[in-house]
């Protein structure tokens, strides 16, 4: 079979299996095996797969079929116009977190100096926050949080590959727990998990059985550890700093309304591109309240 022929096979049995766009996914799990880019494909359809090449498209197609997510297959995920490695274990970036950035990078142009900018990225994942923010802002650096080992070590690839690695600073640890005790930011960020325990059943079985629980779930609401943020985030924050929070759009009038109530000022609600309240950020005041 050439491979507009394998091609075909495959987008059968993808759809068969409820996978969509089951074309697309055949067309990305097929340049992946192959190494060749999505127009090779019909520049050069009359290719023939080796064994070993057929061997491993059928099985990063049953991998597919089965829920796996196809960047855990490919090894690799845009954001923002980066190329990043993700691994099993560590979470997948999502679209609507490039909505996060960009009201923090926003939220920072207003601030006086924001160009020498210090950042903190709680809860880093494979780091697509804090090295897009590091690759945007060549002056800001950034220290990156997680409590998984496996993220720590995926962040630093990923910056090294970015080429921003000595301005991003991977550490393992939870929350504000791996911080020197004097360390004061410009901007403190999160894309935290914030999924209730309760709606766990609801997730697609594709991000409940292959993502990590510890990036998902946060208590029965949801919010434990958005709180928690919140909660350390005023005194690690320089006077007219920044706290940037991805949230459930259920949670987004929630947590602004804590944060109003706690003396945070310029407290914002932002939509992601669906229209849904995604995104919450607010600065701490000149005046001593939190």
């Amino acid at each position: 079979m050439n491979l507009v022929e394998y091609l075909a096979r495959a987008t059968e049995y993808l759809e068969r299996n409820g996978i969509a766009p089951a074309r697309l996914n055949a067309e990305i799990l097929l340049c992946h095996v192959i190494d060749i880019s999505r127009l090779d494909i019909y520049t050069g359809f009359e290719r023939q797969l080796t064994d070993a090449q057929s061997a491993a498209y059928k099985e990063a197609l049953v991998r597919r079929a089965g829920g796996c997510p196809l960047q855990y297959i490919t090894g690799e995920t845009g954001f923002r116009g980066l190329d990043l490695e993700v691994r099993p274990g560590v979470f997948i970036p999502r679209p609507e977190t490039e909505v996060l950035v960009e009201k923090a990078l926003e939220g920072l142009a207003a601030s006086p100096g924001a160009g020498g900018c210090s950042v903190l990225d709680l809860g880093t994942g494979c780091g697509n926050i804090a090295v897009s923010i590091a690759a945007e802002l060549p002056d800001a650096t950034v220290i990156a949080v997680d409590s998984a080992s496996e993220a720590v070590a995926l962040c630093e690839a990923n910056a090294s590959k970015a080429g921003v690695l000595e301005r991003v600073r991977a550490r393992h640890g939870d929350l504000f727990g791996p911080l020197e005790d004097d360390a004061s930011f410009d901007l403190i960020i999160s894309n935290p998990p914030y999924v209730p325990e309760g709606m766990r059943a609801s997730l697609p079985a594709e991000v409940r059985d292959h993502e990590p629980e510890g990036a998902l779930f946060a208590g029965p609401e949801g919010l434990d550890v958005i709180r928690r943020i919140v909660d350390g985030a005023g005194s690690r924050l320089a006077v007219g700093g920044l706290l940037a929070l991805e949230v459930d759009e259920s949670h987004a009038d929630v947590v602004a309304g804590e944060l109003a109530a706690a003396g945070w000022s310029q407290v914002e609600v932002f939509e992601d591109l669906a229209g849904r309240q995604r995104v919450v950020r607010a600065r701490k005041p000149e005046r001593k309240c939190l």
